[in-house]
Parts: C-alpha cells; structure tokens; sequence
C-alpha cells in the first residue's frame, strides 16, 4: 500500500507530436496483475471479503491505473468512478487517495482527448492537495505537471510553461531533482519548447531526463525511456538531425515488446515523417497505416494522437499527387480535432491549412480561400497570444516556426491572384502585419515599459540592461577563460532571459498594444497623393508540394484609387541574391558603368509607375542592399532624377505616423567623430574631424544644443550616456563579418560568441579600440572601444528624430526575409531611433564629410528630412558623377 500510495502514476508523459498525455506505467507483467485483481474483484462481489468503502475505493483505484496503464480506458474510467463514489459516499473526500483518484481522472481524460473533463478534474486535485499539504507537498508537484501537460494539449503554451516551473519548485524543495519524477517533468517541458521552435532548450531537457533515467532501476525506468528516446528521436527531426533520429528509432524498434501500444504508434508515425523527409517513400504509407490502426484501437478514432497520424498520411497522399485518398483523412482529422481541441488550437488551424493546400493544389479555390482566412485570423491570435512572456530570443523561435505558413499563404495568394485580383489586398495586409514583426515587438515592449509609469517595473528594465551589459564583458573572454575565473555564462545568459521574459510579460498590463494586428489595405492607399505610389518588395519562397530552395520577389504597387495592389513578379530571386547582387557591388566598388542593375532591379516595375514622383518604398530581401537611386537605364539619368524615394520599414507605418509623433521636440545633439583608436593599424579618419566640427556649427546656428565628443573624449562611455536627444550623429570605422572566422578587424567579442549571433558581429569603433592581437579584456569594463550592435540595442534612444551612422558598411548585416537586416540598422532601431542613415559600402571620407555637412545645412533650412538627404546627394553629383561617392548612404524612417 506504501507503493500504491505514490504520487508516480499522478504525472502525466507527454509523446512528442500528438496532443495527449500516456501513462508513466509499463511492462507486459501489467496484463497478470490485471487479471489477479479481477478475480479479487469478483471474489468481493461474490460476498466471499468483507471490505470497508476506503478498501473498496483503493481496490477500485488500483484497477482504474493498470487498466489504464494497459490502455482499457472505458473499463479504467468505470474503476476510477467507482472509487470516488465510496470516498464520497463514506466522507472521506480529503483523504490523500481521494485526490489522487481525481488526479488520475484527470490525466485518463487528457489521454482520451477529453479536456474539459480532464480539466475540472485536474484542477479539482490540485486545489485540494494545496489546501490539504500545502503547496511544497510532492503531490501538488505532481498535479501542477498535470496541469502544465493539460495546458500544453489546449494550446494554451504561457500557462503551460508556469505550471512546469511551479512543478520544479516543489521537486527541487523536496530534494527530488534525480527523481523520476522531475525526469518526467523534464521530458514534459521538453516538448512544449519544440511546440514553440526553441530546440535547444528542448535539447537540454530531453538529456537530463535521459540522464535521470539511467540512474534509476530497470524497473523504474523501462517504461519511460521508450517515450524519452521517442521524444529525442523526434526532436532531432525536427532539427535537421536525420541520421541521428533515425539511429534512434532503430534501436526503439528491437527494443518494444509489446507492439500493440500507443507508444510503438507514435515511434511508426514520427519515423514514417522522418523518411518522408530524407526522402525515403517507400514505406511511409505503410508505417502510417499501421501506426493508424494501433491508435485506433488503443485510444480510439475521436483522439487527437489518431488524429494527427491521419493528418500525417493525407498529407503523405496529397504530397504524391493522391488527392482523392488525401481528402477524407484530412477532412477526419479536422473534425477529430475541432471536437477534441476547439476551433482556436494550433493542430485545429493546421488542419485547417492541410486542407486548404488541398483545395488549392486541386485548383478549388472557392473552398480554399475561406479555410485560409480563418488559419491567418487565427494565426495571428496565436502570435498576440503567445508572445507576451516570451523573451525576444523565444519570440524568433516562435516566429521560426510559424513564419513558413504566411509563406506558403503568400505563394497561395499570388497563384491564385490572375483569377481573384482580390485576395492581392489580403496579400498585403496579412505582410503589413508580420513584417518586422520582432523588431516592433522589441521596441513597442521597451516603449510600454518606459512609458509606463511604474518605478518597479522600469528599475527592472534597467537592471536588465545592467545585466546585459555584464554578459558585453564576459563574450569578450573565451570559454576556457571563463572558467578559469568560475564564471558561468550559460547561466548569467539564462538569468538574462527570464528577466526579459518577466518584463514583456509584466509590460502589457500597461499598454493596450496588441503584438501585430491587421491594417486594412484602403487605408493605406488613400494616404496617397496623386503622384505617389507605395511598393512592397516581398521575397518568397517557392512552395509546390513543399518548400524548396528557389525563391521569387513579389512587387506589390499601390496608387491612389486602384482597387487592389499591382502584383509585378521578378522570379529571379536566385539570380537578384547571387550574381545581379555581385555585379551591382563590384560596379559600385571599381567605380565602373552599370546598366544591368537597373535592367534587373527596377526596369519590370517602371510600367506601373507612370506620372508618379513620390515612391514609398518597403524593403526585402536582396534589395535592402540596393540603393534605388543609383540604378540608370543606358543613355538616361539616374533613377534619383526621376523619382523622390522614401524607405519605409513597413508600409503601416504611413498610417501610424498620422496618429502617432513619438519624435523628441528638444533641441539636443551629441557628435561624436575622429575617434583615438590607440593603434597605428587602424587607421585615423581626419575628414571625420571636418565633418563634425562643422555639423556643430551649423545646428548651433540653428539652436541645438550640441556636446560634440572628439579623439579620446569619442568613447562608449559617452555614447551610452547620451540621453533624450534628438540627433546622435557618428562618424567611424563601422564593420561587418558575415563570417567571423575572416575578419580582419577588432570586434571586441570572442569568435566562440560572436559566429552564432550577427548583433556580435557589428558595430562601430571608437576611441580606444584594437586590433585583435592587442585586445586586453577586463572583466570590470566594457569600454573596450567596440560598440557592437547587440551593446547599441541598450542604448537609451527613445524619441531620437535621427541617428547617422557616418561610417562604412554600416547598413549591412544579415538580411532575414520579412525582418531586415539584423545589425546595427536594427539595434539603433530597436534604441528609439525615429530614423536612420546608415551606408551599404565602404564609404570615402571626403565625399562623406561633404554629403553629412550639406545634408545639415539643408536640413535645419527646409526643416525636411527626406529633401534635404536628397538636395545633398545631387549637390555632391556635381563634384562626383559616381554613385559610389553620393550613393553609399540612404536613409529609413520607422
């Protein structure tokens, strides 16, 4: 009775993949003692025991568990009801055993893909075990996984993730952290985080819970390692890992006794997807085939893990061309998932896409269309649902995972488009409201903080800060370094991310900001004069049957009147990405004629754009690193004569700007230029000097006030503490290294570091930095002369009108479709920055000092921006005919 009283049978273990929790229990000795407590049973029926109602109660509970250990669900659910009515009916309901029993109802609903009833009664056990032993009792950690595995199957992630941590806390009080139980919780975390794209988290706790595992009995474990090896296998799938997935399920295989189980289900469904994606067909459909018949008749045709292989094998079907075997078993698993999950479950909504796929690839798009506006709509619930809590970092994962679908609807859009000019409107809006997604998500976050009035929560925001500035010192360190010098990065680094996630989380009780939401198309395009026209650049992946590795450029063009955007397709997208791009940078570099860019880049779209002058622009792909003006059809002038260009990061921006003015009215400015790097192999940039000094003339002429930081003053310190500006104007070395391992410049970050994050591997320099072989890292100063983009992103800009980067290369970075360039473009947009100058090359010295100099003399005369930026262009043209000199720059405004 010691042993049945365990709380073990209590957690619930997650099978990657399939919504629905499987019992901890195993072996083939269950089906022996099985059939002994039937026969105890039917000798207390008979009259031949006398048994008090709690004996009764725990004879019954006991054969609920190895009935629903043996998947007889029915017969565990007729055993468990049994139980509670003798503990009701004798009083006994705060008995421990009488919580359990709810517990296990709980858990045998989740598995049957019954939620509303596993919900009342898992948390009907958990409030009662909190008020009955308090909240560090083993059991309350037990109902707390059952809880989190229930929120995980509805969908519901952020509660999810709570209830996982409550669940940890109470092992780790009572010293259980090598138990099973904490492996199982493990286990369980595990698979949310590969539901919300974070692998390597996920990774880590699959190992611990393996690594628990091996430590316990044969008995204990036996069981579970057959999920946890399952799980691994699988995350590894989802990783790209294939050959190491695949090593998994083979040794799984000679390892399953009983092939009758839902677990040996759930291994022939991932490793039939698996082969689908090593493209290994031949025996996907029989694996899915018997996957199917063992989950129906273990758990049944109406559960969610029945579901899912059916949805695996008609997405088999329609991949191959077999529509008419697809249709029936995707339409199944629509309605299995409708009634198991609710309308509002991601598994609902990718049913929900399947089908839409269907429909479109068997040219119906009448019925595809409404199934796709409902996964949009409800992707972007899930988007508004899931971000508050997560961190930047969870965000990117997030966003990783579901980005593929607005894809695959985008591709949709534009097949369809010739027959339904319509669906081009949808195209736009649903872009609008996913493009930079992350960086708004960033900046509105911070903004909502800051401006939120609450001391405790903004002194949080700036200890994080504090703290991301620690880890700045400690990447310039080596691994081995670190430690050397007991300093553990991993976990400062995880520290780092759970207070962010506390702060986005907190962030949103004061704001009534939703994450990204839908701009409607006409409001867009009626902000539009008559002789201004609005473009979308939108690169898209080529998706048939799957995605593959061509892609394509949408050019969706909006005039003032049309009813829907102009779609104009450069399906060129390798050819743009790969040498047009090359030919483009080597003609700006060697200062040589080209008239191929223009033929390429822009000649397919000067039809729409007729008796047009003012062109708002929203970037993607490839031509962030174009600069439109400086393409010219042979025999005619540069495209800067013809037409009045305004880069925009998204085009909604058009409309929040005639809402919003977040820009600061004070009148302050810091310079900062002709840093003193301390190291003759940097070389000095005198011109920078000039160009300073005159900047602050002219705007304190104009009634700035300017704090102008030179030679040794030009230092990060004075950067970081530059506040409540409304220029931030500096003139440097910027760099870039697409590939760490060939840089040649001082990045003031570890290359074990800097390779996996691009925001490492950007930045500007300043007074005191070095080369590599001089680099001297303290770990008490981060003022190393390096600000790199992922330091720049702290720096207090909130409200700033203009950030000028007056330095090369410093609008490169790594450039992610639909997001940017992440670099240092982004982490002064993400600061505040209202808007940017920023170059795409290496950049001459006195043509710039020229260019900056005449862009604020311009400026602080005609009070506009974007004319002035132009007015300095073409007054620099006249000296230098080349677009290398004048053309290096280009600004953005948010």
């Amino acid at each position: 009775r010691g042993e049945f009283d365990s709380t073990d049978v209590d957690y619930a273990v997650l099978v990657s993949d399939n919504a629905g929790a499987f019992n901890p229990q195993g072996g083939r000795e269950l089906g022996g003692k099985f059939l002994t407590l039937k026969n105890v049973s039917t000798a207390v029926l008979r009259g031949n025991f006398e048994l008090s109602d709690a004996d009764n109660a725990k004879l019954n509970i006991e054969m609920g568990e190895t009935g629903y250990a043996m998947g007889r669900y029915v017969y565990a659910e007729r055993r468990y009801r049994a139980a509670m009515n003798y503990y009701e009916k004798g009083g006994m309901t705060g008995d421990p055993v009488y919580m359990k029993v709810l517990s296990n109802y709980g858990l045998l609903y989740s598995t049957m893909g019954r939620f509303t009833q596993a919900e009342k009664y898992t948390m009907q056990a958990l409030g009662l075990r909190i008020s009955r032993f308090g909240e560090n009792d083993p059991g309350v950690a037990a109902s707390f996984n059952n809880s989190a595995v229930l929120h995980y199957n509805l969908g519901q992630y952020n509660e999810s993730e709570k209830d996982f941590q409550k669940a940890f806390a109470v092992l780790q009080f009572n010293k259980l952290e090598s138990d099973l139980s904490s492996a199982i919780v493990l286990n369980n975390r595990a698979i949310l985080y590969q539901a919300l794209g974070r692998y390597d988290q996920a990774e880590k706790d699959m190992q611990k819970a393996m690594a628990i595992g091996e430590t316990l009995s044969p008995t204990r474990k036996s069981g579970n390692r057959v999920k946890f090896f399952s799980n691994l296998a699988l995350l590894y799938q989802q990783m790209g890992k294939y050959p190491e997935a695949e090593n998994i399920y083979q040794k799984m295989d000679s390892r399953i006794l009983d092939r009758a189980k839902p677990e040996y289900a759930n291994m022939l469904n991932n490793l039939a997807v698996l082969y689908l994606l090593m493209n290994k067909p031949d025996s996907v459909e029989h694996l899915l085939q018997r996957s199917a018949a063992i989950f129906k008749t273990t758990l049944g045709e109406n559960n969610p893990a029945y579901a899912k292989v059916i949805s695996d094998l008609g997405n088999y079907y329609r991949y191959r061309g077999s529509y008419t075997d697809a249709q029936p078993l995707l339409e199944q698993a629509l309605t299995i998932r409708e009634a198991a999950l609710g309308k509002h479950h991601p598994l609902y909504a990718q049913s929900q896409e399947d089908l839409a796929i269907l429909f479109w690839k068997t040219k119906q798009v009448d019925k595809a269309l409404p199934l796709y506006r409902e996964v949009m709509s409800n992707s972007i619930d899930f988007i508004n649902r899931y971000f508050p809590p997560m961190s930047e970092a969870e965000k990117t994962k997030y966003w990783d995972l579901l980005a593929p679908r607005f894809q695959r609807f985008f591709n949709f859009a534009v097949e369809t488009s010739a027959g339904n000019k319509a669906i081009l409107n949808e195209l736009f809006e649903y872009r609008m409201a996913t493009k930079g997604l992350l960086l708004h998500s960033t900046r509105k976050i911070r903004e909502a903080i800051m401006n939120s009035g609450n001391e405790q929560l903004i002194n949080d925001y700036l200890t994080w800060v504090d703290h991301k500035e620690e880890l700045t010192r400690l990447y310039a360190f080596s691994k081995e370094d670190l430690q050397e010098q007991s300093v553990n990065l991993d976990s400062l680094e995880s520290v780092a991310n759970a207070m962010e996630k506390k702060l986005s989380e907190n962030s949103k009780d004061f704001s009534s900001f939703y994450f990204t939401s839908i701009t409607n198309f006409k409001s867009v395009r009626d902000l539009l004069k008559s002789n201004e026209a609005l473009i979308e650049f939108i690169r898209i992946r080529y998706f048939d049957q799957s995605f593959n590795d061509s892609s394509y450029y949408a050019a969706l063009v909006i005039i003032p009147g049309a009813p829907q955007p102009k779609l104009v397709l450069l399906k060129e997208g390798p050819a743009l990405e790969s040498k047009y791009s090359k030919t483009y940078r080597v003609s700006m570099k060697n200062k040589i004629n080209d008239d191929q860019s223009y033929t390429h880049f822009w000649q397919p779209l000067e039809a729409e754009l007729k008796g047009k002058k003012k062109i708002y622009v929203s970037l993607d792909g490839v031509y962030n690193q174009i600069n439109l003006n400086t393409l010219k059809k042979g025999g005619t002038d540069y495209l800067i004569n013809q037409y009045d260009f305004i880069l925009l990061g998204n085009p909604r921006d058009l409309v929040i700007q005639k809402t919003a003015n977040t820009a600061n009215n004070t009148r302050m400015a810091t310079l900062l230029g002709d840093p003193n790097y301390g190291s003759d192999k940097i070389p000095q940039l005198p011109a920078t000097k000039t160009e300073v000094d005159s900047i602050n003339k002219v705007l304190k002429l104009s009634g700035y006030q300017v704090n102008e930081f030179m030679e040794n003053e030009a230092t990060e310190t004075n950067l970081k503490q530059s506040k409540s500006l409304s220029i931030l104007h500096i003139a440097t070395h910027g760099f870039f290294f697409p590939d760490v391992d060939k840089a040649s410049w001082p990045i003031g970050v570890h290359s074990e570091y800097a390779k996996d994050n691009v925001l490492l591997r950007s930045g500007l320099m300043l007074s005191g930095a070095k080369v590599p072989d001089q680099l001297s890292p303290s770990l008490d100063s981060s003022n190393n002369g390096i600000i790199t983009s992922y330091e720049a992103m702290n720096l207090d800009l909130k409200g700033t009108k203009l950030v000028v980067l007056s330095a090369c290369e410093t609008g490169l970075g790594e450039v992610r479709a639909g997001e940017g360039v992440y670099g240092l473009q982004r982490a002064f947009m993400v600061a505040g920055a209202n808007a940017l100058i920023m170059s795409l090359w290496k950049v001459d010295d006195v043509a710039t000092q020229q260019l900056m100099t005449g862009f604020y003399y311009n400026w602080v005369k005609t009070g506009d921006m974007q004319k002035a930026f132009k007015q300095a262009q073409l007054q620099l043209m006249v000296k230098f005919k080349h677009p290398y000199y004048w053309g290096a720059f280009v600004i953005m405004e948010d």
